[in-house]
C-alpha cells in the first residue's frame, strides 16, 4: 500500500480495500502511461463500481496526497478542454475558446471533475 492512510483505512475497512487496491493500480497503470488525470467515470467502470463510491475512494486518495481535483472547463460546441483550476473559485466568468473563437459565459462551458496524478507519489501507488 502506497500510505499509511490508505493502509489504516483498508484496514478499519475490510469490505472496500479490494478496492483501493484495484484504484492504486490503476493510478500506478496510468501513471506508467503518461496519463497524469484520472476521469472518476472512467475509474468506476474500471473498478466495477459506481461514480458515487468511486468519487468517495478518490476523497481518500486526496488526503493520502496521491491525487488532486481539477476542475476543467469545456466548451461545449467543440468539446475542447479551455482550461484546468484547482478550485471553483479560480474560474473566469468569460473565457475564449481557440476552436471555435467564440468568448464562452457559463451557459456555453460544461465543467468536468477530474483528478490530476501527484507525480512522485503516483509511482508508488501500488508498490
Amino acid at each position: 500500500m502506497p500510505s499509511k492512510k490508505l493502509e489504516n483505512f483498508s484496514r478499519r475497512n475490510p469490505q472496500v480495500a479490494p478496492y483501493v487496491q484495484k484504484l492504486a493500480d490503476y493510478i500506478r497503470w496510468l501513471s506508467e502511461q503518461g496519463i497524469e488525470e484520472l476521469v472518476p467515470r472512467v475509474a468506476a467502470v474500471q473498478l466495477s463500481i459506481s461514480e458515487a463510491d468511486t468519487l468517495g475512494l478518490l476523497s481518500v486518495f486526496q488526503d493520502a496526497g496521491l491525487v488532486e481535483p481539477r476542475y476543467q472547463l469545456v466548451c461545449k460546441p467543440t468539446g475542447s478542454v479551455l482550461g484546468s483550476y484547482r478550485s471553483l473559485k479560480e474560474i473566469p466568468d468569460e473565457i475564449e475558446c481557440n476552436v471555435c473563437g467564440k468568448k464562452h459565459d457559463a451557459e456555453d462551458l460544461r465543467v468536468d471533475l477530474v483528478f490530476k496524478i501527484t507525480q512522485g507519489r503516483a509511482a508508488d501507488a501500488a508498490a
